[in-house]
């Protein structure tokens, strides 16, 4: 059974500040991360932007492990027994902890249809693949007009891919840039 004063599940952005975070407080005291992601913690906007201008893939990586943080990933934490203070992952390792952090982040609302020919763009991982797609495929759909979605469609469209977007709204970004009119 591995030991922590600090154990994080998730193993993204937010759990890569909270280990700086700790760090400013306790140099020293042991930190673990338990992540489903294959990846250590990275910059998640360069994603949908960044690599897609040609910027190198090691430019995102927030180098947690820099800040003497065990890093468990490709695990998936299954049950939680705080009486016990411990945690167990799939591959039915256990760890203590005296303090534990959840930061695992959402997860997208899934279309009933599509199945593996959806990406739900949020990891590195999701990255790679649609990177791969655009090898083999010249026309791409994008659900969604916000931030993410734009970017994406603005990244397939630099990479000379014609691209179709679906969104509900009247606009690209309506959500995020309606125009408030305050009557003085």
């Amino acid at each position: 059974m591995k030991k922590y004063k600090y154990l994080i599940i998730g193993a993204g952005m937010t759990a890569d500040a909270a280990v700086q975070g700790i760090r400013e407080l306790d140099p020293k005291g042991s930190i673990a991360l338990i992540g489903d992601d294959r990846d250590p913690p990275y910059n998640r906007p360069p994603l949908s932007k960044g690599l897609w201008k040609g910027k190198p893939l090691d430019s995102i990586w927030r180098k947690t492990e820099e800040h003497t943080a065990e890093l468990f990933l490709g695990r998936t934490a299954i049950s939680i027994n705080p009486q016990k203070k411990q945690v167990q992952d799939d591959r039915q390792e256990s760890y203590t902890y005296e303090r534990l952090l959840l930061a695992t982040g959402g997860t997208p609302r899934k279309l009933p249809f599509g199945g593996e020919n959806i990406i739900y763009f949020r990891t590195l991982d999701d990255y790679r693949r649609l990177r791969e797609m655009c090898k083999q495929s010249e026309h791409f759909g994008v659900i969604g007009g916000g931030f993410i979605g734009s970017e994406i469609a603005a990244a397939l469209t630099m990479n000379g891919k014609k691209v179709s977007m679906l969104f509900p709204d009247e606009g690209i970004g309506a959500r995020v840039y309606r125009a408030t009119f305050l009557s003085i």
